[in-house]
């Protein structure tokens, strides 16, 4: 029998799982709701029924019979269509922001409560993407023995589409949630204090602060910094990142073609002033039959056929959504802030 999906949100990210349910065997989509101009133009470019749209997500809700609820509404709306589906008995899969502040948060997690049987999984599809698993495999396996550092670069152009023109601290109130989540699960950790300072280049097109520094201390010693820019000028890295992740044996790193090299630590026998440049070893990348939210897509089918959680639950991204309240929070009072008194 095939999953019956709805989905709501029509936007960029709403358009691209559209594709991805229309096209996949398992499921079928039996209600879309949207911008009256949005189902409009679905109806006409996609073939979907206009009986199964709809213009207010509350109606699409009460009216359609799914067993799963796909939310990539903007995220004022979250809330009250994560509580909607819950009461109407559907599981759910949600884009970010999965709240709009960390109370908010919490409430989800006392609403999902309610609701024990239901599946609940937030989309993390950086996971997913075949170097980011073979980091996070060449870590397991202890390629470079116990980390206790990582750095992460990212350097990307300003992107002033939809809210994000108007935004405080682009990078942080967008993208951010996107490198924490890899940062615990490259790490396997969660962080235990942040320290986070933002700032604005002159020729930045956003009127915000989209420069972001912080220290993160992982609960397991790991120590991690993080340098971010989205007014980059010149040289910019892929939207995961420049990854350097180091341990006793030596250091993982992850470049903007998305290769993953490693460089075995082999220690000097002498002080000298010059030195060769290593040349580390490509790591191979897994052959994945499914990647992104595609991947994440198929999990969460797979956990309802199982009866297992999916990888990436409300109870778990909300301490990577918790990463990133602590960092605003510092970067707001100019002070290190305890993550975890954060989610208390």
């Amino acid at each position: 029998m095939k999953h019956k999906v709805l989905l709501l949100g029509m936007g960029f990210w709403g358009r691209r799982w559209l594709e991805l349910i229309l096209k996949t065997d398992r499921c079928e989509l039996t209600g879309a709701a949207g911008s009256p101009k949005e189902m409009e133009e679905i109806c006409q470019s996609y073939g979907i029924d206009p009986a199964i749209t709809f213009t207010d997500f509350k109606e699409a809700i009460a009216k359609t019979e799914a067993e799963i609820a796909v939310i990539v509404l903007p995220g004022v709306l979250h809330f009250e269509a994560d509580r909607l589906a819950l009461e109407k008995g559907m599981n759910l899969i949600t884009e970010k922001p999965l709240a709009m502040d960390m109370e908010e948060a919490k409430g989800l997690l006392k609403l999902k409560a309610m609701y024990p049987s239901q599946k609940f999984m937030t989309s993390q599809n950086y996971r997913w993407r075949p170097y980011n698993q073979a980091i996070k495999n060449a870590i397991d396996q202890g390629m470079i023995g116990k980390v206790e550092s990582v750095l992460l670069e990212f350097r990307q152009q300003e992107d002033l589409q939809g809210y994000r023109a108007g935004l405080k601290m682009p990078l942080l109130q967008d993208v951010s949630i996107h490198h924490y989540d890899l940062i615990r699960f490259f790490t396997n950790a969660d962080c235990e204090s942040v320290y986070c300072r933002v700032w604005r280049p002159s020729w930045s097109l956003f009127e915000g602060k989209p420069n972001t520094e912080a220290i993160l201390q992982m609960d397991n010693g790991v120590t991690v910094t993080y340098n971010g820019s989205w007014a980059a000028r010149g040289k910019e890295t892929s939207w995961d990142g420049n990854f350097t992740i180091t341990g006793d044996k030596g250091c993982l790193t992850l470049d903007a073609d998305g290769k993953v090299y490693f460089y075995e630590h082999k220690k000097a026998e002498a002080v000298v002033l010059d030195t060769g440049r290593q040349q580390g070893v490509e790591v191979p990348q897994p052959e994945m039959k499914y990647t992104e939210m595609e991947y994440g897509f198929h999990m969460f089918m797979d956990s309802l056929e199982q009866d297992c959680a999916p990888e990436t639950t409300l109870e778990d991204n909300i301490k990577s959504f918790a990463m990133v309240m602590a960092s605003l929070e510092s970067a707001n009072s100019g002070k290190a802030v305890d993550c975890k008194k954060v989610l208390l």
